[in-house]
């Protein structure tokens, strides 16, 4: 608690000159405060008792100018305090948000999206709620001990017994303030898991309905809201305690001292215009009391709000320009991973002792399964995170003697999902190079191919693109992507799975469009699709955080057993139409399915013809667990999610399949139900196979019916 106190103290300060007038004005409020109650003795004893008619006007004369005075710089000091409390309450508010734009990757990786934004609302704003009081609170302090000693004047013996009976009125916070923070800080957190699981809600709507998880959810956030009550109820009760122990130590007090001071002023010891000024700072102090009292809770909240504010103050980023780090030339010769290992955990590995030299101008692609360490080589380029061993080299110089913002000025990425701000198409493409002009960023639209478009839109540039890039197309929105890294000019362009996300026409088109531009640069790709890396200089392939393989494309072929050639076998035998929404399966490439490998090319070419081409957006359920099973699925292109049922009924996945997985073999041989739930990930195109189909092909080869019957068994 004395650390918020010295925050907000440390807040104030910043601002001497607008905190002095406050507490001058502050002073003269409560010089006036004081007055009111004390006037009564002035008034009694001086003037209407002794009949002194001028002395009354004067002091009333007084009370009315002290009124007057007091509501003008009250007004002045509300409004100059308003500007204060905001002054400091934004600079809170930029103090947080320049956080968020040092700290480094695994700090969004541990921490929820939905918890830091409840930093910033439910938090900051229980903090801002108590820095618009705190004028009200030191008034009550100050009037507190500015009334004790005007009492003490008035009647030392009474004012005794008051002060000695004012603990009485503190004895709630002082037994249940640490409850009330406790319970206050874990109603924080508990807000902070329920806004966390609302967004992840909000994102995840299309898979809840999709496998029909309503009544689940809805399940778990009532027991989230069964936790959310007690916690609640905790922290307000505890809050009530305080206040409700106060106001009987008030009354105790206000009750003992006013029979004691009745007594003496029956007995001539106390004057009447005394015991009615003392009656009316009492009742007064009692309020002021209560005030305190009052802000307790408040103050309690905004404590434990500035708690979790402090926690992301003082977050380190993890990867951070080092004191002597200077600006990184120009790039002109290599990239060099020198014995490099990284894991983004104890105990894992995503890259294991990697070494390897990318020559300025060269095409590099990685490719490899997921979790072989391909997404890990761009976070190390990028300097998302540093390696635990060895060291990543522009020019023969260790990045991390380097300033990020020379290292990234010399990148252009393109993610595999290209996020769009909620602005211009304009902006959008700008923000690669903020300072470009006008002509800068059509240029680099022309140049992603997508200039044309924009153009026939009514606002042209102008046009909003909607929450997340919503209003375009998947394919536009990369292209947009694109121009914004190409604005840049950047000596190297990293494209991180860049078109595995489109549908086939549009992945072919862009796929034109990045071979041109990559040209004249030094590009560094990491892909799970082959097709993406068949024309760089060098392929690397990745197994278990090591190099495997490397190559050119001809090289990695003629490796009889490599795992490129397998790799490439899988994705390749298929023949996609002009549109790309038609393809056709060569008997070759259905050899390699293990139910189709004994059978001749003959019947193969005539069981090609049967297979259907189908195409689906990316978060579609294909196959719900229990379905019948009447189609064999192979993966053209896009990824699909596996999911099946636990003892629960929650589904977990199980497995991710890509580019030639295969599945369903067994629906073509007996109709049995479907044993998991397939989701796709990212758009996909599939051929199907029919069952009766099949079963019509294989009655007609007798010999092939006994094989796949002897199979099945």
């Amino acid at each position: 608690m004395l650390s918020f106190v010295r925050s907000v103290m440390n807040s104030f300060v910043q601002y001497k000159l607008r905190t002095a007038l406050l507490l001058a004005a502050l002073l003269v409020e409560l010089a006036y405060e004081t007055f009111m109650p004390l006037s009564f003795k002035f008034i009694v004893d001086f003037a209407i008792v002794p009949h002194r008619y001028g002395l009354l006007l004067l002091i009333l004369g007084l009370m009315v100018t002290g009124a007057l005075a007091s509501v003008v710089i009250g007004i002045y000091r509300d409004r100059m305090f308003a500007g204060l409390g905001s002054r400091i309450v934004t600079d809170y508010y930029r103090r947080m948000f320049g956080k968020l734009q040092s700290l480094s990757a695994d700090y969004y990786h541990r921490v929820n999206g939905g918890d830091i934004v409840s930093r910033f609302n439910n938090d900051l704003i229980s903090i801002d709620a108590f820095i618009m009081l705190i004028p009200y609170a030191i008034l009550s302090v100050l009037g507190l001990l500015l009334n004790v000693a005007v009492l003490f004047v008035l009647q030392w013996q009474l004012a005794l017994l008051a002060v000695i009976g004012l603990p009485l009125c503190l004895i709630g916070p002082k037994l249940f303030g640490q409850k009330a923070y406790d319970a206050s800080y874990k109603l924080k957190e508990e807000q902070a898991d329920i806004a966390v699981a609302v967004q992840e809600n909000v994102s995840a709507q299309p898979v809840i309905k999709a496998f029909g998880l309503q009544p689940l959810f809805i399940r778990r956030f009532d027991d989230r809201m069964d936790r959310y009550r007690s916690l609640s109820t905790r922290s307000s009760f505890t809050n009530f305690l305080i206040d409700r122990t106060t106001n009987m130590g008030t009354m105790i007090l206000n009750l003992t001292t006013i029979c004691t001071g009745s007594i003496l002023a029956f007995f001539g010891f106390l004057s009447i215009g005394s015991l009615l000024a003392f009656s009316a700072i009492l009742i007064s102090l009692s309020y002021l009391v209560a005030a305190i009292t009052w802000l307790a809770p408040q103050f309690i909240q905004a404590t434990t709000g500035m708690q979790r504010i402090r926690e992301l103050l003082d977050e380190r980023p993890s990867v951070a320009d080092d004191a002597q780090a200077a600006p990184l030339p120009p790039f002109e010769r290599t990239i060099e991973f020198r014995d490099v290992s990284f894991g983004y955990s104890v105990g894992q590995r995503s890259l294991n002792a990697i070494s390897l030299t990318i020559p300025k101008g060269t095409y590099a692609a990685f490719v490899g399964a997921s979790g072989s360490g391909k997404s890990t080589i761009i976070n190390l380029l990028m300097r998302f995170y540093d390696p635990q061993h060895g060291a990543v080299l522009y020019d023969g110089t260790d990045i991390r003697q380097t300033t990020l913002q020379s290292l990234r000025s010399r990148i252009g990425i393109v993610f595999q999902e290209s996020f769009l701000f909620r602005s211009s198409i304009r902006e959008n493409i700008r923000l690669g190079k903020p300072e470009a002009t006008d002509d800068e960023v059509m240029e680099a639209a022309r140049s992603a191919e997508i200039h044309d478009f924009i153009m026939s839109l009514p606002d042209g540039y102008d046009t909003d693109v909607g929450e997340r890039g919503g209003r375009l197309s998947g394919g536009q929105r990369q292209r947009v992507a694109i121009a914004r890294a190409i604005v840049r000019n950047p000596a190297i362009l990293i494209l991180d799975e860049a078109t595995s996300a489109l549908d086939p026409a549009t992945e072919a088109a862009i796929n034109k469009t990045l071979q041109r531009l990559t040209a004249t640069r030094t590009v560094i790709s990491v892909t799970h699709r082959l097709a993406s890396a068949e024309h760089a200089d060098c392929i690397y392939v990745l197994h278990q955080g090591e190099i495997a393989e490397q190559g050119s494309h001809r090289q990695l072929l003629q490796r009889p057993d490599g795992r490129y050639k397998q790799s490439w076998q899988k994705q390749t035998g298929f023949d996609f139409s002009d549109d790309g929404y038609h393809v056709e399966v060569r008997a070759e490439r259905l050899k390699l399915f293990p139910i189709f490998s004994d059978m001749d090319d003959a019947f193969l070419h005539n069981i090609s013809r049967f297979f259907a081409t189908e195409s689906y957006a990316n978060d579609r359920t294909i196959i719900h667990e229990g379905d019948p099973g009447d189609k064999f699925y192979v993966i053209v292109r896009g990824k699909v999610e596996v999911m099946k049922k636990d003892g629960l009924g929650d589904s977990k996945r199980v497995a991710v399949l890509s580019d030639g997985d295969f599945f369903g073999e067994v629906a073509l041989l007996r109709n049995i139900p479907r044993t998991a739930t397939i989701h796709t990930l990212t758009p996909v195109v599939f051929i199907t196979l029919q069952r009766e189909f099949f079963r019509d092909l294989i009655e007609q080869a007798p010999h092939l019916a006994a094989l796949l019957e002897s199979r099945s068994k």
